[in-house]
């Protein structure tokens, strides 16, 4: 007997118990518990955690990319300008240039 496995099987039913308004059935715990990963076997509850840290895992590698493509935004905007006084203080016009 897993005596854990029964532990979280019963408190998942007990707050699907309390969150259902009209009475609970069958199928309102049976989601419950397969929301908590409560119906799969060890290999898929295992498999399921190794995917969501995973997941987690990339989020993070995400929000490193998305800082880094923001800070390579910046320093290319800054030199957009630097590029534009220094076409303005030489007197360039584009206009004069032949396509």
């Amino acid at each position: 007997m897993n005596t854990k496995a029964i532990g979280a099987a019963a408190e998942v039913i007990c707050r699907a118990m309390t969150r259902s308004k009209n009475g609970v059935v069958p199928a309102t715990i049976a989601v419950a518990l397969e929301a908590n990963g409560l119906l799969a076997g060890p290999e898929a509850t295992a498999e399921t955690a190794m995917l969501r840290a995973t997941i987690e895992e990339l989020q993070v590698q995400l929000e490193i990319c998305e800082r880094h493509n923001a800070d390579l935004d910046e320093r290319l905007a800054e030199r957009d300008h630097q590029l534009d006084t220094l076409l303005q203080g030489a007197g360039f016009d584009e206009r004069a240039v032949p396509e």
